[in-house]
């Protein structure tokens, strides 16, 4: 091989090369999805309210009940 092969003075005298890096920014991440209930949770909380519902309606039967019971003594008298 010559001498001229190895000769990296080139080198030494040139400019060294400059890279321009891409400016980095700091992005908030999503908050993570809350995890998804299961089928047997989402049919025991829908059952939980249609319980409570039969509850509220079962009350508000008694007191029509009651209402009507009044009002159809009040009217036989």
């Amino acid at each position: 091989m010559s001498e001229h092969a190895y000769d990296i003075t080139y080198l030494l005298e040139s400019e060294p090369a400059t890279v321009k890096a891409p400016e980095l920014r700091a992005v908030p991440a999503r908050p993570a999805a809350p995890p998804r209930p299961s089928l047997a949770e989402v049919q025991e909380a829908i059952a939980r309210d249609l319980m409570q519902a039969a509850a509220a309606h079962e009350e508000l039967i008694r007191q029509y009940l009651c209402i009507m019971g009044d009002a159809t003594q009040t009217a036989a008298m």
